[in-house]
């Protein structure tokens, strides 16, 4: 099972352009967004993301990325759709 938490902390460093970005954005340290990070890679078993600036993402990452979108958007068609359910959704 992926850990979305970590998706979208992958996800605002690659928009945010930074660690220290996507921290400050989903209001965690710097340090708790590396270490999301390093167990994401660790279970994905490859590097994610580039460091760099900007950091950027990798191709596995870019699917990783990819993917969190694709379960967003069921999220909202759900929520659309069956409030109820969507409720429990994070």
């Amino acid at each position: 099972m992926l850990n979305y938490p970590a998706l979208e902390a992958l996800d605002a460093i690659i928009r945010l352009g930074s660690f220290e970005k996507a921290a400050e954005a989903l209001d965690i340290s710097a340090s708790a967004i590396s270490q999301q990070i390093a167990k994401l890679e660790k279970h994905a078993a490859t590097r994610l993301i580039v460091r760099g600036a900007p950091c950027r993402a990798t191709d596995e990452g870019k699917l990783l990325i990819q993917h969190l979108e694709k379960v967003r958007f069921m999220e909202r068609e759900l929520a659309k759709y069956a409030p109820a359910i969507a409720s429990y959704l994070p």
